[in-house]
Order: structure tokens, then C-alpha cells, then sequence
């Protein structure tokens, strides 16, 4: 982001704030921005650097303030300008976020990438035609984009090995000189397309060649994640929990819906949020960071301390946090679901913190699962054991047995949808997922595929289809390819 050049010791100050936000250090980065533009420092890049810092401690108002503020500071800044667009997404503004980048494209039409920004935002609306339009434009305009290669590949059907796009992909990826993200896009682009083809061998190829990169983008061993995970499963043990005095919220607002990431998550909350007393809030990251923040000690490498030793004051300010959260959101519908998958880690703080929250737990076949994570390019870099088969089925028992154990410490407070049911037979489980959350019939759940709305997860083309039972089982296809998979993977 460009913008005045800067005295030599307000550049050293700027960089000493960069440096503490590469280093995590929120805080310090924080106060250094904010010192900076008390001091009449004000360049777009401060500005879009504190809205970044801001939008990911969920402060998304502040965030956009800060987005306007860079827009007047610099108008003719481009960076500050898709600032807006993006802070619009964030505040679950789509429509605003839409025109916004249509604008940005007439002002600045050589600049790519509010056109793929549009496209994200009209795929996510399920306007998959324009987007498909808009993603064919920018790969004849900038062919080696290729994010809208790997996003096109999302919604593009591929019934012919002479499809154009498969051609024009191989070409590029044969060049030899294109960076590992480059190479990761088209691999999992090409995997997409061999798989819609049923040619399941040149798929797995491409699979492993994606994952084999992206996997090599940073370092991971399965045991951080156990030991967090050993670590829950100590710290919120019944005796424990049932010493604690906390005054929970009574709000039933939240409808949490947790499991495994590809377990059907996406499904669950478009069939809740086609009833007319549900927002389907999406992957909302309010629960996991106030539980980072208020009960995730650094000191001991971000674990639990004991139940015992938090007062009551941290239980009931998360409760009245994350309610206050999802009332900046939406403020009018009765519920609002909150899909993100890793809430399981949450669920002990939101038994005592949320008591009548409602909890859905996502159950799917874990071949069909682990498959399907493997398949996936997920944009966040949350999901780091995604990307190796062992490492997939080591994770998918952890996360077995930290559902068990909820189910033990929190009996009746759960309930388990069961994806291959939920998908065979909707008419007998939709009701009784209606009924798990409180909510009364109505038709409009039957009807899920039809509702508006963004779904921005890996399953936006799926939700916008009937009910079918197209991908289950779908695992035996790749057998031949899955066993250290199988190898590993708990029995069930």
C-alpha cells in the first residue's frame, strides 16, 4: 500500500510495529499503529494494517472505520479501496461488498484482482453462471492467476478430457517455472477435474503432487494438536465442572454446529438457516478467539490451566461477549447458527458459559471424510494436519475421542446428525433436527438447496443442490490410494 514517504524515524517506528504483527505480537503492533497516527502519521498502510489487526480480533466496525479513514487518507489507493469491499464481506454485508467491486473494476479495470473478488462473493451467492463468466475472463486476460483457475474448477463441470480448461491448466503447469503456489492451485485444480472425470488414478496424482507441495509450506507434527487436545479433555472433567459456580447466560440464541471439517457442517446450517427463525451466521471465529484470549494460557503453550483456577467473572464475560458478538451480526432473528467446525475444542466453555445453547455434533462415515479433506486446498491455515493421509486419520481420532469425551461430561447435550441418515432419508431427520434445536416445522428446511444466502466454506456448490446421496462412499474409489489412511484410522 503506497503513501507519503515517511521522516526515518517514523519509518523505524512503522517498522518496529510490522515487525511485532509478523512476530504475533497484537499488542505491541497495535500500540505502535495507533501511536503512529496520534502523532499525525496517517498513511493508508497504518490504517489498513490496524482494520487487519482489528477484523482479526473480530472488532469488524473499528476494522471498516479504519478502511474509510485509509480511503480519505489516499483516495487513489487501490489496496485501501478493496479494503472497504473485503471489511463489507466480513460484516455480512455481501450486496455491499459486490457493488463495491464492481466500482473498483471500472476504476481501475487493469487490476485483477477486483474481479476475482467479485466472483468469490457472486459464487458464494450461488451465482455460479457470473462468476463462472467473470473467472473465464481473468484466465484469458492474466492466465497465470491462478486462483481463478483452482476457484473456477469449483463450479466447472468437466465431462470431456478435451475440456479446454484441463488443456490450458497442463500447459501452464508444464511451463516448469512457476512459484509453489502456482503449482499447488493448478494440482488441486486438475485433481477437481480427473475426479468429475472418474479417472480416479490421475486424480490421486494430482492430490498428492497438491499436498505434497502445500504440506511442504510449513511445519506440523500431530502431537501439538494431541497434547491440546489431551489437555481439554483433563481440564473439563465432571468433577471439575461440576464444582464450578458460574451464572451462565440464559440466552438459547446460538445454535452451535461442530464435528469434523467435510462432515456435513455446511449442509446442517443451510437446512437451520432455511427456517425463518434462523441466521445462519457461518464460520464465525468470536468463540475460539475469546477462548484464546480469556482461558488459553501462553506461559503453557496455549493450553488449559485447571477449571478451578479461572473465576467465574471469565466464564460469564465470554458468555456475554459472544452473545453481544452475535448481535452485531444480526440483531433480529431469534437463533443464528455458528458452523465452525473446531468449536468442538469449545464445547466444555460453551456448556458452562452458554448452557442453553443448542450443540450439533456432525457425524460422517471417516473414510468419506478424511477423503474429502484431502481433496481440499482450504484457504485458512487452520487445518495443517489436512494435507498428509496419516497425519488426516491421526487427527480424525483425536478428534473421536474428544467427542466422547463431551458426551460423557455433558450427557443429553448433544446432538449427533448423522450425515449418510441426514442425506438418504431428509424427510425423518430433518425433523428431528428441528426438534433437537427447539424450532417448530416448517417446509422451507426441506427446501435448503433453494434459500439465498453466502456460503463461503468448500461446500458452496453442494448446499445448492437437492438432496442426493451422490458422495457417499465415495472413498472406494481412491482405495487402492488411501492406505496410510486406513492404516491408522481408530475402528469405529
Amino acid at each position: 500500500m503506497t503513501g507519503p514517504v515517511l521522516p526515518i524515524e517514523q519509518q523505524l517506528r512503522l517498522r518496529r510495529a510490522i515487525d511485532a504483527q509478523v512476530r504475533g505480537d497484537v499488542a505491541l503492533a497495535e500500540a505502535g499503529y495507533r501511536a503512529l497516527l496520534a502523532d499525525n502519521v496517517r498513511t493508508p498502510e497504518i490504517f489498513g494494517r490496524l482494520a487487519n489487526l482489528c477484523a482479526q480480533s473480530n472488532r469488524l466496525d473499528e476494522a471498516h472505520q479504519l478502511w474509510e479513514q485509509a480511503v480519505a487518507a489516499d483516495p487513489g489507493s487501490v489496496e485501501a479501496a478493496l479494503g472497504i469491499a473485503s471489511s463489507y464481506e466480513r460484516l455480512g454485508r455481501p450486496d455491499q461488498a459486490i457493488d463495491t467491486y464492481r466500482r473498483l473494476m471500472k476504476r481501475w479495470p487493469q487490476d485483477i484482482r477486483a474481479q476475482y473478488l467479485l466472483a468469490n462473493q457472486l459464487k458464494a451467492q450461488g451465482k455460479f453462471d457470473e462468476a463462472g463468466a467473470f473467472y473465464r475472463r481473468i484466465i484469458a486476460e492474466r492466465p497465470d492467476f491462478t486462483p481463478a483457475h483452482f476457484t473456477y474448477s469449483g463450479i466447472h463441470r468437466y465431462r470431456e478430457r478435451s475440456d479446454p480448461h484441463i488443456a490450458a491448466m497442463l500447459s501452464l503447469l508444464r511451463t516448469g517455472a512457476l512459484p509453489v503456489d502456482k503449482q499447488i492451485h493448478l494440482a488441486f485444480a486438475l485433481a477437481k477435474a480427473y475426479d468429475d472425470l472418474q479417472d480416479y488414478r490421475e486424480a490421486c496424482k494430482y492430490l498428492e503432487a497438491g499436498n505434497r507441495l502445500r504440506r511442504g509450506t510449513f511445519d506440523y507434527s500431530i502431537d501439538s494438536d494431541a497434547a491440546l487436545i489431551r489437555n481439554i479433555m483433563h481440564t473439563f472433567n465432571r468433577e471439575d465442572v461440576a464444582r464450578l459456580r458460574v451464572n451462565g447466560q440464559a440466552s438459547n440464541r446460538p445454535i452451535f454446529i461442530v464435528g469434523m471439517v467435510r462432515s456435513g457442517t455446511s449442509l446442517v446450517e443451510k437446512i437451520l438457516a432455511s427456517h425463518p427463525d434462523v441466521h445462519g451466521g457461518g464460520e464465525l471465529e468470536h468463540l475460539l478467539s475469546l477462548g484464546h484470549e480469556l482461558f488459553l494460557d501462553p506461559a503453557i503453550q496455549r493450553h488449559f490451566r485447571p477449571l478451578g483456577s479461572y473465576p467465574a467473572s471469565a466464564f460469564e464475560t465470554l458468555g456475554r461477549e459472544y452473545l453481544a458478538r452475535l448481535d452485531a451480526l444480526n440483531d433480529l432473528a431469534p437463533r443464528v447458527t455458528d458452523k465452525l467446525p473446531f468449536n468442538m475444542l469449545m464445547v466444555g466453555l460453551i456448556r458452562i458459559a452458554l448452557p442453553n445453547a443448542k450443540i450439533v455434533h456432525c457425524v460422517r462415515d471417516a473414510r468419506d471424510t478424511c477423503l474429502s479433506i484431502y481433496r481440499q486446498n482450504f484457504t485458512t491455515t487452520n487445518y495443517r494436519f489436512a494435507y498428509e493421509l496419516r497425519s488426516i486419520g491421526q487427527f480424525h481420532n483425536l478428534y473421536r475421542q474428544l467427542m466422547r469425551h463431551w458426551h460423557e461430561v455433558f450427557p443429553g447435550a448433544i446432538y449427533d446428525v448423522c450425515y449418510e441418515s441426514l442425506a438418504r432419508d431428509p424427510e425423518t431427520e430433518i425433523p428431528r433436527l428441528l426438534a433437537a434445536c427447539d424450532l417448530e416445522w416448517n417446509d422451507a428446511c426441506l427446501r435448503f438447496h433453494a434459500t439465498p444466502g453466502v456460503v463461503n466454506t468448500a461446500s458452496f456448490y453442494q448446499v445448492r443442490q437437492p438432496m442426493n446421496a451422490k458422495s457417499i462412499g465415495h472413498w472406494a474409489n481412491y482405495q487402492e490410494f488411501l492406505q496410510p489412511l486406513l492404516d491408522v484410522l481408530d475402528p469405529d
